[in-house]
């Protein structure tokens, strides 16, 4: 019966998504955002969890997204996201941050802000890792406030690396720093042609995605994603932002 409530409510939910990604000629939500290099640096807890991700001491090197879900424009508050694309052990997992609240309850809903920094991001659904159910966040370091824009957050990048420590937690114990993350430039906008991810698919070495809220999301995700992009943002840079510059020698986006 659990099962046959989950496939209905995941169903309804990828239909839903589905007509939003129509609607949105692709991503129904985080239409745009901005994409920099991010270099992991991991270093465990003190603990063994039963993740090389949370366990092991090492640097790995990826993609990290920020983005804002329902593309408002600043300064109207917005639920932000950072979405991390890593290379570990010859795969490439994938973890999605939002802001939520950091407590017991908080770190289970969504929370919408209008700064990049300070505030806490977190995975909002569980994994299951050797057998007990985690949290990930996220909280960044800086030292001012970084209002939601695009091209304030490109500055700051620019400026210095971003700094975003590494969380873990069971559903109601403290949070741990496993590692952080630093963002470094250059900034690159992706509104045209927004970079997808799902967690889901590629979860981080160890981390199993668990319980029904996690199943229901699966559709939502494979919904909106058979719906090509179709010059997501109608062409234009993120809102808020000044389209930043690509430094001499770097990758083209």
């Amino acid at each position: 019966m659990a099962r046959s409530l989950t496939t209905a409510a995941g169903t309804a939910l990828g239909a839903a998504f589905n007509v939003a990604a129509h609607l949105r000629r692709g991503r129904p939500l985080h239409p745009a955002g901005l994409l920099f290099d991010a270099e992991l640096r991991l270093h465990g807890t003190g603990r063994t969890w039963g993740s090389p991700f949370l366990d092991e001491r090492t640097v790995l090197r990826g993609t990290a997204r920020l983005s804002r879900s329902a593309g408002l424009p600043p300064p109207l508050p917005d639920i932000l996201g950072v979405a991390l694309r890593w290379e570990q052990a010859g795969l490439h997992p994938e973890l999605l941050l939002a802001t939520t609240g950091h407590t017991t309850l908080g770190r289970r809903l969504l929370r919408p802000a209008t700064r990049w920094a300070p505030g806490m991001y977190g995975s909002l659904f569980p994994y299951e890792v050797a057998g007990r159910r985690v949290l990930l966040g996220g909280l960044p370091r800086a030292d001012r406030p970084l209002p939601a824009r695009f091209d304030v957050l490109a500055r700051e990048v620019e400026r210095a690396p971003l700094l975003l420590d590494l969380l873990v937690a069971t559903p109601s114990g403290p949070w741990q720093m496993f590692g952080e993350v630093r963002l470094r430039p250059p900034a690159r906008p992706d509104a045209a042609a927004p970079t997808r991810f799902n967690p889901l698919r590629h979860p981080a070495p160890g981390l199993r995605p668990a319980g029904w809220l996690q199943r229901v999301r699966g559709f939502a995700y494979d919904a909106a994603q058979r719906v090509p992009d179709q010059g997501a943002g109608h062409g234009r840079e993120p809102l808020g932002a000044e389209p930043p510059r690509a430094r001499a020698g770097s990758r083209p986006p």
